[in-house]
């Protein structure tokens, strides 16, 4: 499956479910239906699709897949358009990725980039990261995570793509060896 190019080349969907958990430094969560792809120790990939999260009407047909690395300071999500093009890939400063198995569950620690398909990449809400410092709300293993993964954004945004596009390509064949039995 190309990064850009239509979904009419996936294998059905998985029929298994997961739920993606973000928390917030308050402790508030937000749970997301996913389809499950790929649960490992080293990787997890879902896909959300806003058929299947009422919430999200007015995104009709858009689809995006997440990946999570436990250990690694991010999550990533892929976003498509209704007709598959690839519309963004966004990253997520993360802590405590973990997965039972049902859930993937991890905490947000704010910051944010967005990579254009044209490879730009902007940082997105280091106000909400300085006002949390500000706040006292982040403690040192958070702000190291952050600083690790505002390196990352900032100067491997390519490299970053390259991986999250590998994960899913992972996740796909996984669902393709499965479904062959």
């Amino acid at each position: 499956m190309s990064a850009s190019g239509p979904a009419d080349d996936l294998p059905p969907p998985p029929a298994a479910r997961l739920i993606e958990r973000k928390i917030g430094l308050d402790g508030s969560a937000r749970e997301f239906p996913l389809e499950r792809w790929l649960v490992g120790p080293r990787l997890i990939v879902g896909r959300w699709s806003a058929i299947d999260d009422p919430q999200y009407e007015n995104l009709a047909g858009f689809t995006s897949w997440g990946v999570w690395w436990p250990g690694l300071p991010y999550g990533a999500y892929r976003v498509h358009a209704p007709d598959g093009s690839l519309r963004v890939h966004r990253l997520d400063a993360l802590n405590r990725v973990e997965c039972d198995g049902e859930a993937v569950s991890f905490e947000d620690l704010l910051l944010d980039v967005i990579i254009k398909p044209d490879g730009e990449a902007a940082i997105e809400d280091e106000d909400e990261v300085e006002q949390a410092l500000a706040d006292g709300r982040l403690d040192i293993e958070q702000r190291w995570r952050i600083a690790w993964a505002r390196d990352m954004f900032e100067r491997r945004p390519a490299l970053l793509v390259r991986r999250i596009d590998a994960a899913i390509a992972e996740a796909v064949e996984a669902v393709r060896i499965e479904a062959r039995g």
